[in-house]
């Protein structure tokens, strides 16, 4: 009989059975329930997170042929309408405040990390979203356009940790900026932002909170130079202070710096506000440039994620399908951290997720691996293992 667990319950026990608990008893997630509870739940989703399963019946019938792995996952009985009436009626809630119990246990241990493209300590993060089409025959609640639906992920990301930091899950519908107006900000951090979030309101949200903004300008933004500050730099076309002018004057009263950047690559000019006087323009137009961090994030989940086909239908199960993927993002981000791997992200997750019911030690199997020596298998005796 092998020794040890599988990849898929080490993952497990990474997050606290006591937190856990804890937030399903506050959120009545197991309240008369027997047999399946949130924390089956949990593993079933993981399972499907990692194996790439398309549907319930895909998820049970996978399950059913590995009944012998049911003890280490702490699973007693699985049904396909067992698991959709879950999907449905746990709260969704339990698995937010899970991804940011883990969040916390991750950023706590490892520390505040370096990003050696930058010199300044202050936090950089991105505000974005992104679209997930949804059908809207299947998913009426996410109405969209006349004819399509879509929920959007408005995200906090951190560029230094490469981990969103916050995440509202909302309608498609609703505008970024109003999404935007609810993320914590932090005093003396900057916050990078695409055009469509140019809105002096909440510019002016960031500036009271002590904090700094990079966005870029919209063609009809209306301003009056101040003053023309010296080029440090062939690729600055300008680095002027300026104050907002035209019919938008009264909701940002204080002084901008508008930096003008040309890209050597494709020769297009980009234009710049922020409201940070003590960084060079070079590396604003850096800062701002470092946005696409966030775009990559957006990729590898699509990509990886099982967050495009969903299980069930109802608002609540679309949830609980994100925040276990996000949950099984983390798990991927904390054993790398724990092991100390070599690997990145992307090549972390194909790794575990090809080995989720092997008896490795994660330690083993995110190290480098080293191809057999064949001429010393030669001289010994190979003996077959058998495993029940």
């Amino acid at each position: 009989m092998m020794k040890g667990k599988i990849i898929l319950s080490q993952m497990q026990e990474i997050i606290s059975r006591y937190d856990f608990k804890k937030v399903v008893f506050l959120n009545k997630g197991d309240k008369s329930v027997k047999s399946f509870t949130c924390m089956n739940l949990l593993t079933v989703m993981l399972y499907a997170q990692m194996t790439t399963k398309m549907s319930l019946r895909d998820i049970c019938d996978g399950l059913r042929s590995k009944v012998n792995y049911w003890y280490h996952l702490s699973l007693m009985t699985l049904s396909r309408n067992n698991l959709s009436h879950s999907l449905m009626k746990r709260p969704c809630e339990i698995f937010e405040t899970i991804f940011y119990t883990l969040l916390e246990k991750l950023q706590a241990e490892r520390g505040m990390m370096t990003d050696k493209r930058f010199k300044f300590k202050n936090t950089l993060r991105t505000i974005d979203s992104t679209t997930i089409s949804l059908c809207l025959s299947l998913f009426e609640w996410a109405k969209y356009r006349r004819a399509k639906g879509g929920i959007k992920l408005h995200m906090l990301f951190n560029n230094k940790e490469q981990l969103p930091d916050f995440i509202n899950m909302t309608e498609a519908k609703q505008h970024d900026i109003n999404a935007a107006f609810s993320m914590p900000l932090q005093e003396n951090g900057i916050y990078v932002m695409d055009r469509g979030y140019l809105c002096y309101d909440l510019l002016e949200k960031i500036r009271k909170n002590k904090a700094f903004f990079v966005i870029r300008t919209k063609s009809n933004t209306k301003f009056r130079v101040v003053e023309r500050m010296g080029k440090k730099s062939p690729s600055i076309k300008a680095d002027w202070i300026v104050e907002v002018s035209g019919s938008k004057a009264e909701q940002y009263q204080e002084n901008l710096r508008l930096i003008k950047f040309r890209d050597e690559e494709s020769g297009k000019i980009y234009e710049y506000y922020t409201n940070n006087f003590s960084l060079s323009a070079k590396t604003i137009a850096d800062i701002y440039k470092a946005r696409w961090d966030i775009e990559k994030f957006f990729k590898f989940i699509k990509q990886n994620l099982r967050i495009k086909t969903f299980f069930g239908t109802s608002e609540n199960a679309v949830m609980i399908q994100i925040w276990t993927a996000l949950i099984a993002l983390l798990l991927v981000e904390y054993m790398r951290f724990k092991c100390k791997s070599i690997f990145s992200l992307q090549e972390s997750w194909r790794i575990i997720k090809d080995n989720v019911f092997q008896y490795y030690k994660i330690e083993d199997i995110l190290s480098r691996w080293i191809p057999p020596d064949r001429n010393a298998m030669k001289k010994k005796d190979i003996q077959l293992t058998l495993c029940f």
